[in-house]
């Protein structure tokens, strides 16, 4: 589980800007697959470092586990 930051455009306007979405990757079969579980939306507003503490504690929500040590409040 990772977070893209990926880029998109408005077709309308034609303005760009940068969304944030929470990616799983999996394999099927001889491929892999990375399919958006969640759009954190254009705000996400957590700084890089932190993004690999997030999605382990989403893991770890999902998966029904409690964490050994303390996460920040804005983590959780």
């Amino acid at each position: 589980m990772f977070i893209r930051q990926t880029k998109t455009s408005n077709t309308a306007r034609g303005d760009a800007y940068t969304t944030f979405r929470l990616v799983a990757s999996e394999r099927v079969g001889q491929q892999v697959r990375q399919p958006t579980l969640l759009n954190l939306g254009r705000q996400f507003d957590l700084p890089q470092p932190d993004w690999p503490v997030l999605c382990t504690r989403v893991e770890q929500i999902l998966t029904g586990q409690s964490s050994f040590l303390a996460v920040e409040q804005a983590i959780e």
